[in-house]
């Protein structure tokens, strides 16, 4: 289809990028593709992020807000964008030249225009040095059934939000990202959207990632480690058997894929949920608990039982605050009994 030319809507959601805002909005009106707007929001910064962003005149359309997190920035430029498809650019990460057009080239091949395109992309350090590059279709083809799960990027972590190109019907669908998330606003987002719609693979490095996962507290690691190990228990919960063989060749085999994430990525609630589960299927663990005895089994179960109806009952910022308040009170227990 060669008539199929969608007006495309690049967001930047900034706080404090100044360091990093030039490059991003450089590679954004760097595109091949011409038929695009690009949006920067800045979300509150301290900064001179306005004064960057204002020199680039009505290239750009620029709006300021207050500071609310990166969830309210992207929602705001959401509800502002004029396009009919969304791409998000982070303040500190960059695109290549064809990433717009080799999507809505893609996108021109495909029945279902509210398909989601992802693609490969470079990590890179903060000297801009080259991490790796992901090569997401090899691991898709060890297992060729993985093609056509729906869920299939989200559950093993093979995809990455600035890559995508995403259709307004899918916002319109399920909703834009949750606000009263901090650390795994994106991927929950992504959990929604890709039950519902198809995605589709391009096997190019279209974008380059900075890393930037550098925990900067304690209180921000919990907060990161409860909030992506609800999310991973919640899918693991809904998941099918018929779903499980989609992405595995059985379920023993998907555990173990899962545990390895989990551990790979600190998700230790997560883990330890996925232990008990392995449990009940009478399959041995990699890691943790791998020789528990039923009692101990029993009361884990009960744990993640009440965690689950809490977080039901609370919701997520209800849940992290009577978390912590339990580790800070733990923690003063000891240190009373210490220096007792």
């Amino acid at each position: 289809m060669n008539n199929f030319n969608p007006l495309v809507s690049i967001v930047i959601p900034v706080y404090n990028g100044s360091n990093y805002l030039r490059e991003a909005i450089d590679s954004a009106l760097a595109q091949t593709y011409n038929n695009l707007e690009i949006l920067v929001i800045n979300d509150g910064s301290k900064d001179n992020t306005e004064e960057i962003a204002k020199s680039y005149g009505n290239k750009i359309r620029y709006f300021a807000k207050e500071n609310g997190g990166i969830s309210t920035a992207l929602n705001f430029g959401i509800k502002q964008m004029k396009g009919e498809y969304f791409s998000w650019l982070s303040h500190d990460d960059l695109y290549y030249p064809q990433k717009i057009a080799r999507a809505v080239e893609e996108l021109s091949k495909i029945e279902d225009k509210n398909t989601i395109i992802i693609s490969d992309l470079d990590y890179i350090d903060e000297n801009y040095n080259k991490i790796y590059t992901t090569t997401y279709k090899e691991h898709m083809l060890a297992y060729p059934n993985r093609e056509y799960s729906y869920l299939y990027p989200i559950i093993y972590n093979r995809t990455h939000g600035c890559t995508h190109l995403i259709s307004k019907t899918v916002f319109d669908t399920v909703g834009l990202f949750d606000e009263k998330l901090l650390a795994v606003q994106d991927y929950e987002f992504y959990y929604r959207a890709f039950a519902k719609f198809p995605h589709k693979l391009i096997p190019e490095v279209l974008v380059t990632v900075r890393d930037s996962a550098n925990m900067q507290s304690k209180r921000l690691y919990m907060r990161f480690n409860i909030e992506c190990s609800l999310l991973f228990i919640n899918i693991l919960e809904n998941l099918s058997e018929k779903e499980i063989l989609e992405i595995a060749p059985n379920k023993e085999s998907f555990l173990l894929d899962m545990e390895n994430i989990f551990n790979n990525n600190g998700y230790s609630i997560a883990l330890e949920y996925l232990e008990v589960l392995a449990e009940g299927e009478k399959m041995t663990t990699k890691y943790g608990r791998r020789k528990i005895e039923n009692n101990t089994a029993i009361t884990c179960q009960c744990i993640f039982s009440r965690a689950i109806r809490a977080l039901k009952r609370h919701g997520i910022i209800g849940f992290c605050r009577i978390f912590w308040q339990r580790v800070k009170a733990r923690l003063s227990r000891k240190v009373f009994k210490k220096e007792g």
